[in-house]
């Protein structure tokens, strides 16, 4: 053998020995390169795995097919991305073990770059297969999914969230941001109750509604920001409905942002049918979704646009967020479960937006003089707060006071016209005859020329123009009208009125808007204290003016001549006595239907009445008059008011008004004669107001007759509302037909009594031993239906307060009780009587009574009860044992006083806790005799000697006695109290 030979079989041997032991020595020495190459591999992969994730999850939410073999290859790639990163978090921390990672771990590099040239295989055979899906589609994470795009958020990639707003929705956005702190803190109020209410499982449907202006799109904005960083919906979806509603456009935008492709479709109904298909899928899937509609004008068509819903139009399957001008529209057309009125600006909020936005001047004379006008002007609206400021923050103080000028004058110029443009499409929005009806209820009460309007006077006027069907009832007219104002507080042309649940207000903005923009065909005249005289307006104007009015406004005398032949309304409000109204003021108003004269002076000669043939609505309140025989020419007449007016006789004249449907007299304290026979003659008359006026009736048989007689009252077959005073009880015929009345104020007798309460049915009696009126029928009657009673003088009853009603006290929300010797008990049990309904109970000079019950009631007596006073009751010991207690649940005040026997409160049978949950108001004076607020009967009566005293329990023990909603307490005259606690 050569030596060359056996070089060469060495070298072989040594290839077969060495380059093994190199090859596997190399994964030791190679780890970190194995590390960075299985790093790059795991990112590559990681990248086609989402971007098939987003082709795949395109292609779900617009319903196509899905191959099997994506599936399984996102199963088999997330799988090798979990092992391959699980395989580099423990080679990191094997590098750190040996030597405090000084020193490489020989045997954990090399198994790890063993696994690591494995995986880097697999993941690249992952990554060649990755191309076959991406001929289905690719797109980005659609706008609506919530938690892909947090995802794509935290991995820094750019989202698109745009939607479609309209301009003014952006402009309000805009204008005002949530996150201002100390600027709109009342909206953050509003903004915790629409997020619970959306998270709320029984709510489906949250709407938000509010005037023009108000910021109702930018909350919207500032709660769809919270619902994607909260991730509370999987999917949220918005679009503008706007005015005129574009379903196809609507399909679109809720389309967009559920990543749905329909552009390919064409049809609206197929739209609609892609878009329900894709929402049932997710509701199938337990996918949460939100779509939110902004600006609706009207009820959307759930099932028009795809959304799933009942045939009630109820959405069904996912949840909605609404905003819209109107309440009526989120409530009645779209089933809003909750719905929040989002309101203007508080005033400090408003000017601290205003300020903030002009800047420094605003505390610089002369603007500072400006400010508050300014903001008056703008009503609380972040809106007009917002163009006003900007406006103003570069203006002279010339330029400030001529803007104030033109708003005042709501022309249709600059910021003005702006405010006319919201308006009027709050305005327009009603239509046909019932928003024809709603227009003239609004103009109306801009007439009126108050920020307060008053409801009785509207219900007045409204007859008196024929605003409502004339073949309908007072009854019926004012429920119409309590209607329409709701309509129109829905809508916030007329705003709420915080201290009044039934009033209401209407803004300046609104009231200058009416008069001068919506009344151009139609135009009215409001006149204000610096508006010098009517005779400064043009002729022209006068003669086209249909109405006008006079609010107080200071004036010394009336012009003497007014040419205004289209006049339908003249409202005349003065504190001016001794104005007086010229005969020929009203000759030219031969249209005239209202008429309403305050605290003026009309003379009879010639009647300044005359020509107005079409009158139906006279009210002369508090007004002197010569001759009232000359008002029965106006044979038109609906009402005809004389409050507080200066009359002395009513004359037979005024039984020719035979259309009158409402009379009223109150307050006449002067009026002592109404001729006979002439109510009676009133055959339509259906309200019929006398409090504290007229009350010397003729007795049923006295003859010969001087006066009117209440027999009278029954030919009056339409009478449901009567208020009157009957000074003698004789005077009260047996067969007064009262069943019929609905709403009454029945004084009898010398009533005095200081404060009543607001009810639809009052009956007040002063009673007279030698006339027990109390068995008359018409009384009987009256007493089951009234919710206010008043007794004075009860002498021959000796058993209870409910014994005298042979039909009980159905309807009775408040009883008073005074000067009545011979009643021992208010309830008698058993009885057949319960005080169901009864709010309040005052006991005052019973010298006999002895208990408010004299057993055990039912658990329904005094359920309701909330107000409870006893005074000057001498035999009564205990306001009440444990018992009745324990059956008042609402009770929410006690007074007791100058009860001289009263030894306590309650009374118990054991030792428990006496509870007083509801109880708000306590108070106690002139009780000599009271020891503890309660005892516990059979107890050892305690001695008062006087090494006891010391001992003596607190007057409340708070162990035993409960009282945690007492907000006052007064104790006064209880000689024997120590300790009150």
């Amino acid at each position: 053998m050569s030596l060359d030979s056996a070089i060469a079989i060495a070298w072989d041997v040594l290839k077969m020995v060495v380059i093994p032991i190199k090859h596997q020595f190399g994964y030791v020495i190679s780890s970190k390169s194995y590390a960075q190459d299985l790093q790059n591999e795991v990112r590559k992969l990681a990248y086609e795995a989402e971007t098939v994730h987003n082709t795949v999850e395109e292609a779900r939410n617009n319903l196509r097919n899905v191959p099997s073999l994506a599936a399984e290859w996102q199963v088999s790639t997330e799988k090798a991305l979990m092992e391959a990163r699980d395989l580099l978090g423990d080679f990191e921390k094997a590098s750190k073990t040996c030597c405090y990672g000084t020193l490489p771990d020989p045997s954990c590099r090399y198994q790890f770059s063993r696994k690591a040239k494995q995986k880097i295989k697999g993941i690249q055979r992952l990554a060649q297969e990755c191309s076959w899906f991406k001929e289905i589609s690719f797109g980005r994470p659609a706008p609506g999914n919530v938690a892909a795009s947090a995802l794509a958020r935290k991995e820094g990639k750019d989202i698109d969230q745009s939607t479609t707003t309209t301009a003014f929705a952006s402009s309000a956005s805009t204008s005002m941001k949530l996150k201002d702190d100390g600027i709109v803190k009342s909206r953050e109020l509003i903004m915790q109750k629409i997020m619970a209410a959306l998270s709320d499982n029984n709510t489906s449907v949250v709407g938000i509604h509010g005037m023009g202006g108000v910021g109702k799109s930018t909350l919207l904005a500032d709660a769809e920001r919270r619902i994607r960083k909260e991730k509370s919906f999987d999917w949220v979806a918005k679009a503008d409905v706007s005015e005129n509603q574009d379903i196809k456009r609507i399909q679109a935008e809720i389309a967009h942002l559920l990543d749905l492709d329909i552009k390919d479709v064409e049809y609206v109904n197929s739209r609609a049918e892609r878009l329900r298909t894709r929402l049932e899928k997710e509701e199938r899937e337990k996918k949460k979704v939100l779509i939110i509609l902004d600006n609706l004008w009207k009820g959307l068509d759930l099932k028009s646009v795809g959304i799933p819903c009942g045939h009630d139009n109820k959405v069904i399957g996912c949840k909605l967020l609404l905003t819209s001008r109107f309440r009526d529209v989120l409530r009645r057309e779209m089933g809003c479960d909750r719905d929040f009125c989002l309101e203007e600006l508080k005033d400090e909020e408003a000017k601290r937006l205003f300020e903030r936005t002009v800047g420094d001047k605003v505390h610089d004379d002369p603007f500072k003089s400006l400010v508050d006008e300014a903001l008056h002007k703008c009503a609380g609206l972040p809106f007009l707060i917002i163009a006003m400021a900007n406006i103003f923050k570069d203006a002279d103080f010339y330029e400030w006071q001529d803007v104030l000028r033109q708003i005042e004058l709501s022309t249709n110029k600059g910021i003005s016209g702006r405010i006319n443009k919201m308006l009027q499409l709050s305005y327009d929005h009603f239509k046909g005859d019932d928003g024809e009806e709603v227009k003239s209820l609004l103009r109306l009460c801009v007439v009126y020329g108050v920020s307060k309007p008053s409801l009785e006077n509207l219900v007045r006027y409204g007859v008196g123009m024929r605003l409502f069907r004339e073949d309908g009832s007072m009854k019926e007219v004012r429920n119409r009208l309590r209607s329409l104002i709701q309509i129109l507080k829905a809508s916030s042309l007329l705003l709420k009125d915080d201290k009044d649940a039934d009033g209401f207000k209407i803004h300046d903005l609104v009231r200058g808007f009416v008069a001068s923009v919506a009344s151009r065909d139609d135009p009215l005249l409001v006149l204000k204290n610096n508006d010098k005289s009517v005779t400064v307006f043009p002729k022209d104007k006068l003669k086209s003016c249909t109405a006008v009015c006079f609010p107080y406004v200071d004036m010394k005398e009336l012009p003497g001549e007014l040419d205004c032949p289209k006049m339908q309304i003249f409202l005349l409000f003065t504190n001016n006595e001794s104005l007086k109204v010229p005969d020929s003021y009203f000759n030219s108003m031969r249209k005239l239907m209202v008429l309403h004269l305050s605290q003026v002076c009309l003379t009879c000669s010639p009647s300044p009445f005359q020509f107005l043939e079409n009158l139906h609505t006279l009210c002369l309140d508090g007004c002197s008059l010569e001759d009232v025989a000359m008002i029965g020419r106006l044979k038109g007449l609906y009402i005809l008011s004389f409050v507080n007016s200066k009359i002395q006789q009513l004359p037979k004249e005024i039984g020719q008004l035979v259309e009158l449907r409402l009379l009223d007299l109150s307050h006449c304290s002067r009026l002592k004669i109404i001729e006979p026979g002439v109510l009676g003659s009133l055959m339509k008359l259906e309200e019929l107001y006398m409090e504290n006026s007229f009350d010397r009736w003729n007795a049923v048989e006295q003859s010969p007759q001087t006066n009117a007689k209440l027999i009278e009252l029954n030919n009056l077959k339409n009478l449901c509302t009567l208020h009157v005073s009957i000074l003698d009880p004789s005077a009260l015929p047996e067969d007064l037909n009262v069943k019929k009345l609905t709403k009454y104020k029945i004084k009898i007798g010398d009533v005095q009594r200081w404060q009543s309460h607001e009810g639809s049915s009052t009956l007040e009696l002063k009673l007279d031993p030698t006339n027990d009126i109390l068995q008359k029928e018409c009384i009987q009657t009256l007493l089951g239906k009234t919710d206010d009673l008043f007794l004075d003088g009860l002498d021959r009853i000796e058993q209870s307060i409910c014994s005298f009603s042979q039909e009980g006290f159905q309807k009775l929300k408040h009883l008073q009780v005074e000067n009545s010797p011979s009643i021992p008990f208010v309830l008698q049990s058993p009885s057949h009587t319960d005080f169901t309904m009864l709010e309040s109970l005052l006991l005052k000079n019973l010298i006999n009574l002895e208990k408010i019950c004299n057993n055990s009631i039912s658990s329904k007596s005094f359920s309701a009860l909330k107000v409870l006073r006893v005074e000057s009751c001498g035999k009564m010991e205990v306001l009440f044992p444990l018992s009745l207690l324990k059956e008042l649940p609402r009770l929410e005040e006690i007074q007791a006083s100058k009860c001289p026997l009263m030894r306590e409160i309650v009374e118990v049978d054991d030792c428990g806790i006496v509870e007083l949950r509801t109880l708000h108001k306590l108070e106690l004076r002139n009780l000599s005799n009271i020891n503890n607020f309660f005892t516990v009967r059979n107890a050892p009566s305690s001695s008062t000697s006087k090494d006891q005293v010391d001992t003596q329990v607190a007057f409340f023990s708070g162990q035993q006695v409960s009282i945690p909603s007492l907000e006052s307490l007064t104790i006064a005259g209880l000689p024997n109290l120590n300790d009150i606690w």
